[in-house]
């Protein structure tokens, strides 16, 4: 579990809605998000994709090989999701839950979570819990009204559906 509160790493960004979204497979994994042409690439050590706009926003993924079998089963699953989020909240001073869905895609386990810090800050969070590891996304949007834009990319991080 530690190393899995080990993920949550500092984020950075200010939403803005993405325009022509296409999805982005996400590397070592069957994940893929959908980010408009103004998101460009960037390399960041210890992160599995990271993205910025022209303008300095930021959004960026992170991966821990961690066992999930708790996510997987009915009985386990909310005290896994409560102790995902005491390690979130650990790390964020000023964290104040406003919204939490811990839900399925695709058959995968995900968490989502959107809080908001002293600062007025809103954090809004993905965590999808493969058997063997999780992949987070994390976004950060520093005013208010970005939190909406921010919320429409975290649904986009997804296990695609499977090809009929």
């Amino acid at each position: 579990m530690a190393r899995f509160h080990a993920l949550v790493v500092a984020f950075a960004l200010g939403a803005a809605t993405p325009a022509a979204a296409e999805p982005i497979s996400i590397p070592l994994t069957k994940a893929t998000i959908m980010l408009g042409a103004e998101w460009k690439p960037i390399a960041a050590p210890g992160l599995v994709a990271a993205y910025r706009t022209a303008g300095g926003l930021v959004l960026a993924i992170t991966r821990a090989q961690v066992p999930n079998f708790d996510a997987w089963r009915a009985k386990t699953r909310e005290a896994y999701a409560d102790a995902i989020e005491r390690g979130v909240t650990s790390r964020i001073p000023g964290y104040r839950r406003i919204t939490r869905a811990l839900r399925d895609i695709e058959g995968v386990p995900a968490l989502d979570l959107e809080a908001r810090r002293t600062d007025g800050a809103t954090l809004v969070i993905r965590i999808l819990l493969f058997r063997t590891y999780a992949l987070a996304l994390a976004i950060e949007a520093p005013r208010k009204a970005d939190a909406g834009a921010a919320r429409a990319i975290a649904t986009t991080f997804v296990i695609p559906a499977p090809a009929p």
